[in-house]
């Protein structure tokens, strides 16, 4: 009965509230990939499945197709392909080899239109992200280019635009946004252009606006988000000197007119811990799932998560609105701590489902929850301890 409703729900055109939705985790250590049922009636989370994979060393970063027919594993060594089965299991299928100099996997953005193109980025001095082709079936199978970067640079995510004509990188070690096409006929990939951030921001991850006007990057020292203009005729990208904090400040951006941070946190009623931004590390960008085909344009919000570097120290989370028509960003709505520090995660996951909910993952403590949104704040609304740092979450349904 579970499998049959779950994959009900994956086949439904616009995605809705239906009681039972269901996720994959991966985890930094072990062989283990966690699958997740998540009750929005009930606000109930259960650990539904307990997945042995090829993947010894931990499964870093997972992404799914865009059928939603595989799930690939981005681990020490290899990139890897699992067909999803019919019981929401996980068949391996085949992997992509690393070389032993830049044999971290550690990213993965898929193409959602033909060929499927796959990039898988390790992470390390140097090292390319691989466009790696896959099968009929969605299956990778073999490297056929590289998006190159300076041999100081270290790259630890990626995103393409809406048009997938374009990948942009974030160039943690090496303080930089990357762009680069993609020719999806040809399978070429060229530098189109090298855009220096301030030093000591580490920009980390990014998200790509679906409608080609934004890109938002997170830096990781930074602890803020950057907004970056686009071109859709040249995929160009301009930083328009704008950031937003995802540490409390008790100050007002002075590029931030709209943002509610003129109030006092004490007026909020909040309370503080560390403020050093040398205590935190921020992690994830990303834009929620908006929940028809009309509006796919026009997610309501960006994401985002720092996390605090001492377990028992809450990291933070945040959402911003988003302008339906440009896709700015017209306001910060929160700034709420987490349950907990995340450790190397506070990785959040936006639901399929609905907009005002997203998982989020703590390494730190070894849990996974759900939180949901409602007006101005969020509040983690279901809870499940691991046996191990679970990594990043997608939502399958």
């Amino acid at each position: 009965m579970r499998s049959g409703t779950l994959l009900a729900l994956a086949a439904t055109a616009g995605p809705v509230l239906a009681d039972q939705h269901y996720f994959f985790a991966g985890a930094f250590s072990g062989s283990t990939i966690f699958g997740f049922e998540f009750d929005d009636v009930a606000s109930t989370l259960t650990l539904a499945n307990n997945i042995t994979t090829n993947a010894s060393s931990g499964s870093k970063w997972i992404a799914l197709d865009a059928a939603k027919k595989n799930l690939y594993v981005a681990s020490s060594g290899y990139f890897q392909s699992y067909a999803i089965t019919d019981d929401l299991g996980l068949t391996y299928s085949s992997n992509v080899s690393l070389t032993s100099d830049c044999n971290n996997g550690n990213f993965i953005s898929v193409l959602t239109t033909e060929p499927y193109t796959v990039f898988g980025t390790p992470y390390g001095g140097g090292c390319p992200t691989l466009a790696i082709s896959v099968d009929e079936s969605g299956i990778l199978q073999s490297t056929f280019a590289n998006a190159s970067y300076s041999s100081a640079g270290g790259v630890h995510g990626t995103s393409l635009s809406p048009d997938m004509r374009f990948l942009y990188s974030a160039d943690d070690m090496g303080d930089a946004v990357w762009v680069h096409s993609y020719d999806n006929e040809t399978g070429t990939i060229e530098e189109i252009q090298y855009l220096a951030a301030a030093d000591d921001m580490d920009p980390r991850h990014l998200a790509a606006h679906p409608n080609g006007k934004w890109v938002y990057v997170v830096y990781e020292a930074g602890n803020s988000v950057a907004v970056y203009s686009r071109s859709a005729c040249t995929g160009k990208l301009t930083f328009t000197n704008t950031t937003y904090s995802l540490l409390p400040s008790g100050k007002r951006h002075p590029s931030n007119p709209l943002n509610y941070r003129d109030r006092t946190w004490a007026d909020l009623g909040w309370t503080i811990g560390f403020t050093n931004s040398s205590s935190y590390w921020a992690d994830e960008v990303l834009f929620s799932v908006p929940s028809n085909n009309s509006s796919a344009a026009s997610p309501k919000y960006l994401l985002a998560a720092t996390r605090s570097r001492t377990v028992g120290v809450p990291g933070y989370v945040s959402a911003f609105a988003l302008d339906a028509d440009t896709g700015a960003i017209t306001e910060q709505l929160f700034l709420t701590p987490t349950t907990n520090s995340g450790g190397s995660a506070n990785a959040v996951s936006p639901a399929a489902f609905a907009e005002d909910y997203f998982a989020i993952t703590d390494s730190g403590s070894n849990f996974v929850e759900v939180w949901k949104i409602e007006g101005a704040d969020a509040t983690a609304v279901a809870h499940v301890d691991l046996a191990t740092g679970p990594a990043n979450v997608v939502w399958y349904s």
